[in-house]
């Protein structure tokens, strides 16, 4: 009777694992799985073994007694199969957490061995809360296979195969009002911030938010704020799970879960845009110094032998003003002083062939310049940068990173001066060209959009960047609706609405007071009879004026200097 007992028991646990086994061998063809991990919590090797007889690689834990968690290759292609007795339920459904803790989105298949029905609100319950929701139990005595509806009151669901739960599964979730809470940063644009319209409705803003609470809609969920001061602040709520989602982005850590990624967001720095020189540089500029002094010494050297040339029939200042003229391709006057000789004419020759030359090339510099504008020298370089005397303001987190970053810029990091988030995002939405300003690009454009209409940018982007970040949305860990978000985000990403989003987001930035076009730069403004235009004419007035000065001294004195010569005239005795 016994041996009866044991055939039949033995029979009966052979087909309960082939049962088992087709429905393992399903959903691999199904989910196109790459491993099955088999979780035993009990004495179930009869009923494993038949369904570890499938193609794809096996991996069997049994009655574990240190927690292990599912990372590396094949994680994220993975199906989990629990098998658990009544008695080692919630042993097992914690390995079963921690086991998953960052693949909560896969598969999980229970066989629940001497269980009830009534067992399964507690196994649901448990799971969802965890943020496990794709969960298929099996039970003992039972041909069904259940789950459960996860944002309707944990309502089981029975079905009668693997294909109809599956079909199940695409239809689209309605969290049935379920609610997802957010942080909203003050100091967050572009990426999340909220203000009132003048009929004084609340507007959220925000590529990152936005998409948060389009996702809320689509879904038929509810969405909850709560404000966050500072980034540490939003990092503690989301290790705590007070809050679900922040929409901005920080460096991963390991007290909270990501989304999946975007792409890379680069990480720079703005810079104050070289300035326009003063006017009365232009007339300096189309001649180098060298040049100038070359210049003025052939001058005075031609001014000195036209002198000598003429006997000193010509005085040296008028000598100056006739070499001057012939420089300048002026025309000259009636004579070069006495009679024309080879040596005045081969001497005027010169002179007009070399005025001609440096005429025309000084008036072809200065209308060159003039057209494309004379300005300091950029900062395109680290080595400029350095020499930069402006602060760098930055928040706790980020000097902690950019000290490991760029440990070798120490010039640069000595400029760095702790400051709060607000001050620091005031600082660059007001273009202040006093300071080096550092975000992700995102709000380094959202700043500079504000120089839309300017003719001369205030401020530029630093041609390298310092690093990249990927763009992700922080998850508290154990949301059920994560591969969801995830799912959704991309299709909102490669669908080119993303890019909508950043322009709603500036327009709401000019809307909400974030960003204003009042800018103006005072270099572009038009400022008619302006006495700097003629600081270099008065300069060289001036010059002249002492000059003539000069020479007239210099006349004066060699006038008044008589040489009295007495000539003796010796008589010589024959």
């Amino acid at each position: 009777m016994e041996l009866l007992y044991l055939n039949t028991l033995q029979s009966f646990l052979l087909v309960e694992g082939n049962r088992l086994g087709q429905t393992v061998q399903e959903l691999n063809n199904i989910y196109q799985t790459e491993l099955n991990v088999f979780l035993e919590f009990g004495n179930g090797a009869d009923i494993l073994e038949p369904a570890q007889r499938t193609s794809v690689p096996t991996l069997w834990i049994r009655n574990p007694e240190n927690q292990k968690v599912l990372k590396g290759n094949f994680s994220s292609s993975s199906l989990t199969i629990l098998y658990l007795e009544d008695e080692h339920l919630d042993r097992g459904l914690h390995y079963l957490v921690n086991w998953l803790w960052e693949y909560n989105h896969l598969q999980v298949l229970i066989f629940f061995n001497g269980g009830s029905y009534d067992k399964l609100i507690q196994i649901f319950r448990r799971c969802f809360n965890e943020g496990l929701v794709n969960i298929l139990v099996m039970l003992l005595d039972s041909e069904a296979l259940y789950t459960f509806m996860p944002y309707q009151g944990l309502t089981i669901l029975n079905f009668k195969s693997v294909k109809e739960f599956y079909d199940h599964s695409q239809k689209k979730i309605d969290f049935n009002g379920y609610n997802i809470t957010s942080g909203l940063i003050i100091a967050g644009a572009p990426r999340c911030f909220s203000f009132r319209d003048r009929q004084n409705r609340l507007i959220l803003s925000g590529y990152m938010l936005r998409m948060i609470v389009d996702f809320t809609n689509h879904f038929n969920g509810s969405l909850k704020l709560i404000n966050v001061v500072t980034v540490n602040d939003a990092l503690e709520l989301l290790a705590n799970r007070t809050i679900d989602l922040f929409p901005f982005l920080i460096r991963p850590l390991e007290s909270f879960s990501m989304t999946n990624i975007l792409y890379l967001e680069n990480a720079g720095l703005l810079v104050p845009t070289s300035r326009p020189l003063p006017n009365w540089v232009y007339l300096i500029r189309p001649y180098a110094f060298d040049t100038w002094i070359a210049w003025l010494i052939m001058l005075v050297y031609c001014s000195v032998a036209l002198r000598i040339f003429s006997r000193g029939q010509i005085s040296l200042s008028d000598a100056f003003l006739k070499v001057l003229r012939l420089v300048m391709f002026l025309s000259g006057s009636r004579d070069m002083g006495t009679r024309p000789t080879t040596r005045r004419l081969f001497f005027f020759l010169i002179l007009t062939a070399s005025g001609f030359i440096l005429n025309n090339l000084y008036l072809a510099q200065l209308s060159g310049n003039s057209a494309a504008g004379l300005h300091e020298k950029q900062i395109n370089s680290w080595k400029d940068l350095d020499k930069f005397d402006g602060v760098w303001p930055l928040i706790d987190v980020d000097i902690t990173t950019t000290e490991k970053l760029i440990p070798d810029r120490t010039e640069l990091l000595k400029r760095m001066v702790l400051t709060s988030e607000a001050n620091v995002d005031l600082y660059r939405r007001n273009l202040n060209t006093s300071c080096i300003h550092s975000a992700y690009f995102d709000r380094l454009e959202f700043s500079l959009y504000q120089q839309k209409f300017l003719r001369l940018p205030i401020l530029r982007k630093f041609p390298h960047i310092l690093y990249q970040q990927p763009l992700q949305t922080s998850a508290a860990f154990g949301r059920p609706y994560l591969q969801l978000f995830n799912r959704f985000v991309r299709k909102i990403f490669e669908s080119g609405i993303h890019l909508k989003m950043k322009d709603d987001a500036y327009r709401h930035g000019i809307q909400s007071g974030l960003l204003n076009f009042a800018f103006r730069d005072r270099h572009l403004e038009v400022k008619s009879n302006d006495v700097e235009y003629y600081y270099l004419i008065a300069g060289l007035w001036f010059c002249g004026l002492t000059l003539a000065t000069v020479c007239f001294l210099a006349e004066l004195l060699i006038g008044s200097i008589k040489i009295d010569v007495t000539i003796y005239h010796v008589k010589r005795n024959s």
